[in-house]
């Protein structure tokens, strides 16, 4: 509360400011409905201090001291120290709840996109300055191959969904099938990372169903790439989800058309009010990316308000 960020002589000050950040954000949310429009107001404020900790020089999310001063002699590859079992490049889009806000403080969506590019493309390359030595999670982002997205631990398990935002999610479909149908098996390797009390599986059977809680808070699902030729859900309400794959073969990566009920269903994103009414997708795979198969509709971010205090 006093700098608007956990300073960096506190451990791992950039992964506390950003989790703290979106905790803000949930206990607006749950203030809100509570009536409390005061507290709402103010921690929904306060979800904003993620901002705070963005280098425009560096363009990731750089610790910084008490006096205000980001620290020297950054580099994005460094594990451990500033992050939480990862390095700038996990952790700097760790702010689901503000997502539209973190593309403001990159100037746009091109330039965002540019950084996804990048975040998917640069090897999986790491230094151990944090811990000393190689830890796990290091090893398995090296051997799983997946770039700076490293989905076999928790820091990453959103980063294909970024895509989204920029209205491309066809960026994200190959990433998901790709990751659903190498990085996890019934075999003895299993998991891509070890199995924190249930995330890891959790991330599988979202991701294999086609749909993910990118933003938990926000009430909304973001469409991903179903992995089972049909799959059923049966709702706590005794209704059904159900969701067919068509054309579902190895060399079909992408989503060519969605149907709902036999209709055209065009949006990225599900509601949850939406799921418990249960629902009949059919999933129609391509070889190549429809940019048509989504119209213009956005996930939720908090707000869409430039950073404007950053870049004066």
């Amino acid at each position: 509360n006093t700098y608007g960020y956990v300073p960096s002589d506190l451990h791992e000050s950039v992964n506390h400011t950003l989790d703290y950040s979106y905790s803000d954000y949930c206990i607006a949310k749950v203030a809100g409905k509570l009536g409390e429009k005061e507290v709402a107001e103010n921690f929904m404020e306060q979800s904003y201090r993620y901002q705070n900790l963005f280098s425009l020089e560096d363009r990731f999310m750089v610790a910084k001291d008490r006096q205000g001063q980001f620290k020297e002699k950054f580099s994005p590859f460094s594990w451990g120290g500033d992050y939480t079992e990862g390095s700038a490049w996990q952790s700097t889009f760790a702010v689901n709840h503000d997502i539209a806000g973190l593309i403001a403080l990159y100037g746009g969506e091109a330039a965002f996109e540019e950084i996804l590019v990048e975040l998917a493309n640069t090897p999986p390359e790491y230094t151990v300055e944090g811990y000393g030595h190689v830890i796990h999670e290091m090893a398995e982002m090296e051997v799983n191959g997946f770039g700076q997205i490293n989905v076999g631990n928790q820091p990453s398990f959103h980063l294909p969904y970024l895509f989204h935002f920029i209205k491309k999610p066809y960026f994200a479909q190959p990433l998901l099938k790709q990751a659903v149908n190498r990085l996890f098996s019934a075999g003895f390797k299993g998991y891509p990372g070890d199995e924190d009390n249930g995330s890891m599986a959790s991330w599988y059977i979202f991701n294999a169903l086609g749909f993910y809680p990118f933003c938990p808070g926000s009430g909304e699902y973001l469409i991903g790439m179903p992995n089972f030729d049909e799959a059923i859900i049966h709702l706590a309400n005794k209704k059904e989800i159900k969701i067919t794959t068509t054309l579902n073969n190895p060399q079909q990566q992408f989503i060519h058309r969605i149907t709902e009920s036999a209709q055209d269903f065009r949006k990225c994103v599900l509601s949850h009010d939406e799921i418990m009414k249960g629902k009949d997708f059919n999933f129609e795979l391509g070889m190549v990316p429809n940019s048509k198969c989504f119209d213009e509709t956005l996930p939720t971010s908090m707000s869409r308000k430039a950073a404007q205090a950053i870049y004066s």
